[in-house]
């Protein structure tokens, strides 16, 4: 035991005083309170800006109410425009705009059954014809409305919101409204990303380390005085530690910069969009993934030579990794599909697969049970074929051959039991 803690600490301890580990973890920090801060670093770069006069748009009104319109949109002062009125026609407003003294031109026509809209831009941001469209839409319910000599209280009676209701077909269901499927939506999407990196990162940080001790020769050394799998068990959980205090590191930053950023948004994320449960589920699936990632990774970094082949074995996980990682995005919107499903149960997929399924759909509690049970079966096989062959892997050297390599690490595993 001893010697488990010996290497754990080691190992931790080694890639903690690291200075590419240092130098990483510092940049993430950094860089994560500076995306906290966003708003406040374009503010300070762009207040020479501030007073900058709004888009022009300049309108050109011939529908049958005479001006009227543009009256209006150019007294609007809640929009992101400056509406112009202009007495050119079509062509002469077009000349002019390409020649930068407007910015867009809107030309309006018809009567009150048939207001047509024509905005004339360079097309490089959608948003911003749709936000004319809603200005103009917005004045034309005020003329509509001015035209058919409605009161206040009318006005009120159309424009009041229908008391829509949805309600579970269950007794005891749930139904999913739009704010939380937003939320739920943008959550599971950055943390089915934040699960693949993290595997598939600290497992390659395994793999690397295995194999870089042996192609030093120190291997020979810490194989004769600790058990293999006591080290193998002492290098993954020592990178786990030193993955969590990476991990921490930028949860700290990302903390602090929004407490310094005074951001509405990002308030707003860490207080109505972060959901405690799905972040459970998320850490425990993280955890699980690691060591299921983590034992496969020291195993194949036990059967390479030399650093350089560590790549090379890793690509079988790679490309399970990254196949969990599209089928959870494919899966956003179709977490309920039955090979989705079925792929939950599988170990590798299981980590993002079933927290997909639980930020996105419905799982019965008895299904969440049984696949966490499945997944945590899984990781103690896994970890258990691994240290067999990491304690015969670790004392091979040639050639990289991911089958004859398997094949000679059971073998030398036999011989030293």
């Amino acid at each position: 035991m001893n010697n488990f803690w010996t290497t754990v600490a080691h190992t931790a301890g080694r890639r903690l005083k690291s200075k590419a580990f240092i130098f990483s973890t510092l940049s993430m920090a950094i860089l994560v309170f500076a995306l906290t801060n966003i708003n406040n670093i374009i503010d300070a770069f762009s207040s020479d800006d501030a007073d900058r006069d709004l888009p022009r748009v300049a309108v050109i009104d011939e529908t049958e109410y005479g001006g009227l319109f543009t009256d209006m949109l150019s007294s609007y002062e809640d929009g992101r425009f400056q509406y112009v009125e202009t007495t050119e026609n079509l062509d002469s407003a077009l000349d002019a705009a390409r020649d930068d003294e407007h910015d867009y031109v809107l030309h309006l026509s018809g009567n009150n059954e048939n207001i047509v809209a024509e905005f004339y831009s360079n097309g490089n941001d959608f948003m911003i014809a749709q936000d004319v469209n809603h200005d103009v839409q917005r004045i034309k319910e005020a003329v509509m409305t001015n035209e058919l000599g409605l009161n206040e209280q009318e006005l009120a009676l159309i424009y009041y919101p229908v008391l829509f209701n949805e309600l579970p077909l269950h007794e005891g269901g749930e139904v999913q409204t739009v704010e939380t499927h937003m939320q739920a939506y943008w959550m599971v999407y950055f943390l089915v990303f934040a699960i693949y990196m993290i595997v598939l990162t600290f497992g390659t940080m395994i793999a690397t380390e295995v194999a870089t001790e042996k192609s030093s020769r120190v291997m020979e050394l810490i194989v004769s005085s600790v058990n293999p799998v006591t080290q193998m068990l002492g290098k993954i959980i020592g990178i786990g530690i030193a993955g969590l205090v990476n991990l921490g590191a930028i949860v700290v930053a990302g903390i602090i910069g929004v407490s310094v950023s005074g951001d509405d948004f990002f308030d707003m994320i860490f207080t109505e969009v972060l959901d405690p449960t799905l972040v459970f589920y998320a850490l425990l699936l993280i955890i699980l993934g690691y060591f299921v990632y983590g034992g496969v990774a020291a195993m194949l970094g036990a059967l390479v030579s030399r650093a350089e082949e560590v790549n090379q074995a890793l690509q079988p996980l790679i490309f399970l990794a990254i196949i969990a990682l599209f089928i959870s995005i494919f899966g956003l919107n179709t977490p309920d599909v039955a090979f989705i499903q079925v792929l939950s149960y599988v170990p590798f997929f299981t980590p993002q697969l079933l927290f997909l399924r639980i930020g996105m759909g419905t799982v019965p509690t008895w299904e969440i049970i049984l696949i966490l049970a499945i997944l945590t079966i899984s990781c103690i096989i896994i970890m258990f074929i691994a240290a067999r062959i990491y304690k015969g892997g670790v004392l091979m050297y040639g050639k990289f051959s991911f089958k004859d390599s398997l094949k000679q690490a059971f073998t030398l595993s036999k011989k030293e039991n």
